[in-house]
């Protein structure tokens, strides 16, 4: 099974995945097959200059990591369903990176927006952004809106996961059961 897993940052979109490696399942990133692809290509370096790379080289990159990315079948690929631009939101998975993939499910990590930003404030081992409650609100209904476009469009489910405060294992849980709900699927 080819799990899509998103989440805004602050959710403990990260935090929940560890659990699932934890458990035995295989967790790829989307943006690090990104950059591995752009290292190979001589276009970048780092994720910063992945970020200001031409929108057509971005593009190629994004194909070129889902393709290779698609070459597992029990895979979760930890992504995001949509990125908050100073242009407005952006789709992580655009149209190319869908039909490469082919994916089976749709995860949404969530959580209540005022968690979302005490985790922000309080987290000094990432560079977060300073959002009001009302924009990290605004951003998870986008990502939200994201998720069932994507399900509409492949077909596939979309299943939102809440990640309250000090219930990680709980969340690990749910997603563990819709993926493998008689331990028969993804190892």
């Amino acid at each position: 099974m080819r799990v899509i897993i998103g989440g805004i940052p602050g959710v403990g979109k990260t935090t929940v995945l560890d659990e699932l490696v934890k458990e035995g399942f295989r967790v790829e990133n989307y943006g690090d097959a990104m950059l591995k692809e752009a290292i190979s290509l001589d276009y970048a370096k780092n994720r910063d200059e992945l970020r200001k790379l031409p929108i057509e080289k971005q593009k190629e990159i994004q194909k070129i990591a889902a393709e290779k990315l698609s070459r597992f079948s029990d895979v979760i690929i930890d992504t995001h369903f949509s990125i908050n631009t100073s242009g407005g939101y952006l789709p992580g998975l655009p149209v190319s990176v869908l039909e490469a993939l082919k994916p089976d499910l749709f995860i949404s990590v969530e959580a209540d927006p005022l968690e979302v930003f005490e985790r922000r404030k309080n987290d000094p081992r990432r560079n977060r952004d300073r959002d009001s409650l009302e924009r990290i609100r605004a951003h998870m209904e986008a990502n939200r809106n994201y998720g069932i476009t994507y399900s509409a469009m492949t077909g596939s489910p979309l299943l939102v996961v809440m990640n309250e405060n000090g219930k990680v294992k709980e969340a690990s849980q749910r997603i563990s059961q819709a993926i493998r709900p008689n331990d028969g699927g993804m190892k």
